[in-house]
């Protein structure tokens, strides 16, 4: 593999997507050049093609653990979490999922009163305990080992009666033709039954997360109202936001 091809991995490897014309610039060829490149590297399983440009290959099936997930990003989830919070308004009733950056958010509402959280996360639990305004409801079910969250049938069960102003979720990916998806089946069940009791659904993602496929759909990309993200949103992204009026929020 030659010398330009190592140095598009490299750009995927740091931006989580490239467009063929940021790669024709930053490496000075033209964008045929680069088109020729990605065929060759999609054809050796090194990137995925995607509308405008690739994104790396990684392990769909793999979910990274919890406590790394909890170290990785953890200045960009910080902003995602600390902009999502505005939305947050006293006396509501929102469910936060299980994910890292969803903890970082249950972190900035310490001083909101009367609030209302469904989730099935360990983690968020044992953090809201020493603070009696916010109201934690747990639903039943069983430990994800690991994990530190709650799932199985009894969980899925018991939210599909209740109802949420806001359901702030973290994801594996986002992806044009995809849509929404995670890693754990136990956990996206858990992910529909709260998606569709929501009014408002409010996806936490960093760029790591953009134009990336995991194992499982949670959803289809018309099912998000909002998108709270540091990331620059890749064109191909944008049109379709734009065009299913998904509002997007950046730091």
């Amino acid at each position: 593999m030659n010398e330009r091809r190592t140095s598009i991995l490299s750009l995927l490897e740091q931006n989580s997507f490239a467009s063929v014309s940021m790669l024709a610039e930053a490496l000075g060829v033209s964008d045929m050049t680069i088109r020729r490149d990605l065929d060759y590297l999609e054809e050796k399983k090194k990137v995925r093609r995607v509308h405008g440009g690739a994104v790396p290959v990684e392990n769909c099936y793999q979910e990274p653990a919890f406590e790394l997930r909890a170290l990785n990003l953890i200045e960009e989830k910080r902003k995602i979490a600390q902009l999502a919070a505005s939305m947050i308004e006293s006396g509501t009733t929102i469910a936060l999922d299980s994910g890292s950056t969803a903890l970082e958010l249950a972190k900035c509402l310490v001083d909101i009163p009367q609030l209302n959280i469904v989730t099935s996360s360990l983690h968020i639990m044992n953090f809201c305990l020493p603070h009696p305004n916010l109201q934690v409801v747990v639903p039943p079910g069983h430990l994800r080992p690991n994990e530190g969250s709650i799932v199985g049938s009894e969980t899925v069960d018991f939210l599909r009666t209740i109802h949420v102003d806001q359901f702030f979720m973290g994801v594996g990916g986002i992806d044009s033709k995809a849509g929404i998806t995670e890693y754990n089946m136990e956990d996206i069940a858990v992910k529909k039954a709260l998606v569709a009791n929501a009014k408002q659904v409010i996806v936490l993602a960093d760029a790591s997360k953009l134009n990336k496929i995991t194992f499982g759909k949670i959803c289809d990309l018309d099912m998000m109202d909002c998108l709270v993200t540091n990331a620059t949103i890749p064109t191909n992204l944008q049109e379709i936001f734009h065009e299913l009026g998904i509002m997007v929020l950046k730091p």
